[in-house]
């Protein structure tokens, strides 16, 4: 796909393509991996992280060395990478995984449903296979967008991104539906006493708990594909949607939010009305932030349109120490295309001072940058940010 094909709108701001005023590129780290798609730091060592591959392992990179045994090894009796978006796709440690040796993992079953599981941590290099608790399994009409993610929140709680059930077009209106799980971003209490006849306990302030028609467990909803979702420092969530033919979007939910937004698929497209194909004299009219508000839908603070092939990769609000120009800046890339951004949010909460920072990446991904494949992002216990090359299988520290 050329670079001409994608052009980037932050709602109606000024694009910066000033990739020379902001100098953050890339540095080799690690190699040796297969289809690396998540990455977390040990949360009791600073020389210790995980590495998930979506066929299925966690590897783990020791005083900046791959080591040859995983960590974890998934049992392919009952696991699925039919579809090029299912696999092992999301980790998370437990916040007391010091004292209890819990970590969580996002996989497809065999029969294509999302299942996320709780397993126990033998020791810092091994995980008790036989210790996986189901607690949650979500059945999956097709075999794309399967979402992934699953994150602690400041709050303790386990968010999962969900997507909307796959094929094209949201067929099933899982988005905009509240009796099922796709589609959304849940909050679950997985530390807490279950409720009955589940593995998990309702957060009592879940917004939808009161709704008999509605799932307890929806926090959010209104999503297509949330391809990675993190929280900054301030307790917001940013969550990158992958669009259909025309958009590709990001959406910060507020931390003092209450749970509860609508992110508008599938009325809802980007800053515009969703509607079918992909021609770009076919858009339809953008909408500001108001009139989203009064539809009840939250506007995305960044948006850009794309080529059918685009897809988007969340990251990070940098909050290093080591590159000052980044600091409050959140990094966001384009999987299929290569392309990098970062923006800080204005006063209005949208996007502002976009800069694209393609050009630098690519000279630092060296001679492989023209096919450069971000599948996500990773943050250690310092604040500094990773990329996980995909095609490559490797993992890159961003520099100044």
């Amino acid at each position: 796909m050329t670079k001409s094909l994608l052009t980037v709108a932050a709602l109606s701001l000024p694009l910066v393509l000033a990739p020379g005023a902001a100098a953050q590129t890339v540095e080799a780290w690690v190699s040796g991996l297969s289809k690396p798609v998540d990455f977390a730091p040990d949360p009791s060592s600073e020389e210790r992280f995980y590495v998930v591959e979506q066929g299925g392992k966690i590897r783990i990179i020791e005083d900046d060395a791959l080591l040859d045994d995983a960590f974890f090894s998934i049992d392919t009796s009952d696991f699925s990478t039919q579809n090029w978006e299912q696999g092992l796709l999301g980790l998370a440690f437990d916040p007391g995984f010091e004292d209890n040796g819990f970590f969580y993992v996002n996989y497809t079953a065999k029969d294509g449903s999302t299942r996320v599981s709780r397993f126990f941590a033998a020791d810092e290099h091994s995980a008790d296979m036989d210790s996986e608790e189901i607690l949650i399994e979500i059945k999956q009409p097709y075999g794309n967008h399967n979402g992934g993610c699953i994150r602690f929140g400041p709050d303790g709680m386990l968010y999962i991104g969900m997507g909307d059930g796959g094929a094209a077009n949201d067929p099933h209106n899982a988005g905009q539906r509240l009796d099922t799980l796709l589609g959304k971003i849940l909050r679950l209490d997985v530390t807490g006493e279950p409720d009955d006849g589940k593995k998990y306990a309702i957060p009592g302030d879940n917004p939808f708990t009161e709704d008999t028609a509605a799932r307890d467990e929806i926090w959010a909803y209104g999503l297509r594909n949330p391809w990675r979702l993190e929280f900054d420092s301030d307790a917001n969530l940013w969550i990158a949607d992958v669009g259909q033919n025309r958009f590709e979007e990001v959406h910060v939910q507020r931390g003092a939010s209450k749970g509860g937004e609508n992110y508008g698929w599938k009325v809802m497209e980007g800053d515009g009305r969703f509607k079918p194909g992909r021609a770009k004299f076919q858009d339809p009219p953008k909408l500001d932030a108001e009139v989203h508000r009064k539809r009840g839908l939250e506007a995305p603070v960044f948006v850009y349109r794309h080529h059918p092939l685009a897809s988007i990769t969340g990251g990070y609000v940098y909050e290093g120490k080591t590159i000052p120009k980044l600091l409050g800046r959140y990094i966001v890339a384009d999987f299929m295309s290569g392309r990098v951004w970062t923006f800080k949010l204005g006063e209005n909460w949208r996007a502002d001072d976009v800069v694209e920072i393609t050009e630098s990446f690519k000279a630092g991904f060296g001679p492989s940058g023209s096919a450069q494949a971000i599948s996500s992002f990773g943050r250690d216990n310092d604040g500094e940010l990773y990329v996980l090359d995909m095609r490559g299988g490797r993992v890159l520290k961003i520099v100044e």
